[in-house]
């Protein structure tokens, strides 16, 4: 791919990022940027990003403030992904609330149901803490469940293209079953960027 231009520039907003995450990004034709999560939402926009990462990481979400602070400005201005706890930051973002698993869910074979579709997937999951479904605001969609204790595992905007889930596809444990998130991101970067009739 030497010479070839990048089809999207991608920011990865790092809560803890895992370095297979940016390489499949890359894999897809992507340049991808790191950067910390405390950064403001004017400051990643001042990048340029074609999308936006929130990656998973350590920790209760529910002491990110400064992280759901710039998901919440990122909202609506560029497409984003977000990956077990970036996909609780951006719950919170998003008006959800979060709670404290009693055991969480740890392992590489936790499956999960994908709710349009009814696919079901072999995942990568170590959390303890999940999105409350009984809190759940209007504008957001459950998009995927875990089969164990159907739990929320994944969510999507109804506004705009921002969507997540609370496991890993880049940990492959399908070892492929999920590679299609990345590919969706993808599609909601390039659909973003078309012109217009107007020629915008």
């Amino acid at each position: 791919r030497r010479g070839r231009k990048p089809k999207r520039h991608v920011v990865v907003l790092d809560l803890g990022v895992k370095h297979n995450i940016m390489r499949i990004v890359s894999g897809l034709g992507c340049r991808v940027t790191a950067v910390p999560a405390s950064m403001s939402a004017e400051d990643v926009l001042a990048l340029s990003p074609d999308g936006i990462v929130m990656s998973p990481g350590p920790g209760d979400p529910a002491l990110l403030d400064y992280a759901v602070d710039t998901a919440r400005g990122l909202l609506g201005r560029v497409p984003i992904f977000g990956i077990c706890l970036g996909h609780q930051v951006l719950a919170r973002a998003w008006g959800a609330k979060t709670f404290k698993l009693k055991f969480g869910h740890r392992g590489a074979n936790h499956p999960v149901r994908e709710t349009a579709t009814g696919r079901v997937s072999i995942t990568a999951q170590n959390h303890g803490f999940a999105v409350d479904e009984e809190k759940l605001p209007d504008h957001l969609v459950v998009t995927h469940r875990n089969l164990n204790d159907n739990t929320v595992a994944g969510l999507s905007h109804r506004k705009f293209p921002a969507f997540s889930v609370q496991y890993h596809p880049e940990a492959s444990s399908g070892p492929h079953d999920s590679r299609y998130l990345f590919e969706q991101f993808l599609s909601n970067m390039m659909a973003a960027r078309k012109p217009t009739a107007a020629g915008r």
